[in-house]
């Protein structure tokens, strides 16, 4: 172990005084990566992921999180479904559809992930299940009932395979459902279709399976459904429905609120921890290990997107996930990556230097980006367009590529200021919403940048300089409020937490 810091350590200066491609820093590259596989393996096996976390010089921390509840209680499903029916019209019968389950490859499938809209309608979580939604109560076989959900009923020989199964009863409890059947029955259940103009429904995604022997599955009840309603005469509507279902998500409630800054709170410790550990010759995917372990082991479910740890010119790729490349000294990484906890998703992007420092020229990019952000946020109040903030930090990089001669015309910014600023925050990493003005209550990302490719028309000085900075915020009455401040953002502030003297002192 004492071998292996040293070498660790001892590399971590040579890279700094390294030229940036010279033989003597693409082998310390070469080194410092086999150094540090053999480093991770130490750390991980032989001394065990407890220990590791208990030393006190280690660069990995944890989180200190606040105690929340786990679980969103059924009372916030109700809340949400009267609120659906506050919003629809008297003609419309909303029909939501679980997620279907997707192959990964043969007999091997994805890890089951819920559509947002049916769980937030209903907190299920399992497949092959329906809500029937009415605005008032619908007289069904001599009853009278506002809402069914459908689910899986138990089956003991499936439990043993694929895990435990909700059923009737705890399906009725986590929803607060007042009707919950069994979703075999809704091929004969008569639905009174044909007394509606419009039936609203999810948009649900391309059903891959179809158990002949199971009349309740998935693909079942959705030709069961569109049957129903083509012989009622009605139409079913999916953009008008998903518009209604974004404008009642895009507004957080407390408790979602809680669930996102418990999901950001863990994005910002994998930053830190990121910002403690990476020197050159490590490997994006190693960063990319660190980062995710720290989402587990901070109690998140997972990444709610796949991370991306994008050295040198890989910045430039907007969703780059391969996370392959080794990381070289004088390089920047883009790390965007977001925790997920109990279904909601964080989205926190930092730009760090490789080898701790920032060089003249990143410095002055960073900092166009992070006053184009801070500007940005400052428009993030109620009353100005949900794109307000994009324009400001538009019309501010600009004016910084201007200054520094890397543009000449305005109508240059978007050669290296390729995408919007701000997207919704919530079940989905890019929530549903419908772009309106802004709204307290509201949670969305800020995250401008720059991207210099290799050979772009300016000074050579400024070429592979890719840079982007995301924090995640609350509308509020009055200023934004920041939620993603944990992970340091301003140069004086990363660079101190990557310098690894200090680091440890600290």
């Amino acid at each position: 172990m004492a071998f292996f810091v040293a070498v660790h350590f001892k590399g971590l200066v040579t890279a700094r005084l390294a030229t940036k491609y010279d033989a003597s820093s693409l082998l310390f590259c070469t080194m410092a990566r086999y150094a540090h596989q053999a480093l991770f393996v130490c750390v991980f096996l032989g001394l065990g992921i407890m220990d590791f976390q208990a030393q006190e010089n280690s660069p990995l921390k944890f989180a200190n999180l606040p105690v929340i509840d786990e679980e969103l209680s059924a009372d916030f499903f109700v809340r949400n479904r009267n609120r659906l029916r506050d919003t629809m019209g008297d003609s419309v019968v909303v029909v939501l559809l679980s997620a279907p389950q997707k192959t990964r490859s043969n007999d091997i499938d994805y890890r089951y992930h819920q559509d947002p809209d049916f769980y937030y309608f209903t907190g299920i979580e399992e497949p092959n299940s329906m809500l029937l939604l009415f605005k008032d109560s619908v007289e069904i076989d001599g009853e009278w009932l506002n809402e069914i959900l459908f689910v899986e009923s138990k089956n003991v020989k499936k439990e043993r395979w694929t895990g435990r199964m909700l059923g009737l009863a705890e399906a009725k409890e986590e929803s607060g459902a007042a009707n919950v059947m069994s979703n075999i029955d809704f091929k004969s259940m008569p639905i009174p279709f044909k007394d509606f103009d419009f039936v609203y429904s999810n948009a649900n995604q391309w059903i891959e399976r179809d158990d002949k022997e199971h009349p309740g599955d998935l693909m079942s009840m959705d030709k069961h459904l569109k049957a129903k309603a083509e012989r009622a005469g009605v139409q079913i509507k999916v953009n008008a429905a998903e518009d209604l279902f974004g404008f009642l998500r895009q507004h957080k409630s407390a408790e979602e609120i809680a669930m996102l800054q418990q999901a950001i709170d863990i994005t910002c410790e994998a930053q830190k921890n990121a910002m403690r550990s990476i020197v050159p010759g490590m490997t994006e995917y190693q960063v990319e290990a660190l980062i995710e372990y720290t989402f587990r082991s901070n109690g998140a479910s997972g990444a709610a997107f796949p991370s991306i740890v994008a050295g040198g010119s890989n910045g430039g790729i907007m969703h780059y996930t391969s996370n392959e490349s080794l990381l070289i000294p004088g390089d920047l990484v883009v790390i965007d990556i977001g925790a997920e906890y109990e279904g909601y998703a964080a989205d926190v992007t930092r730009t760090i230097p490789i080898d701790g420092t920032f060089s003249a020229e990143q410095a002055i990019i960073y900092q166009i980006v992070l006053d184009a952000q801070s500007v940005a946020i400052r428009y993030a109040t109620p009353g100005y367009k949900f794109w307000t903030p994009h324009e400001e930090a538009f019309r501010t990089i600009g004016k910084g590529l201007i200054k520094n001669g890397i543009i000449t015309q305005w109508s240059e910014i978007g050669d290296y200021f390729i995408h919007g600023t701000s997207h919704y925050l919530g079940l989905d990493v890019h929530d549903s919403g419908i772009y309106s003005s802004l709204q307290p209550g509201e949670v969305i990302t800020i995250e401008p940048g720059i991207y210099i490719p290799h050979g772009s028309p300016c000074d050579p000085k400024w070429w592979d300089i890719y840079v982007r900075i995301e924090d995640d915020i609350l509308i509020t009455a009055g200023a934004a409020k920041l939620l993603s401040s944990g992970a340091p953002k301003k140069i004086s502030e990363i660079e101190k937490i990557m310098d690894r003297g200090q680091a440890s002192a600290d």
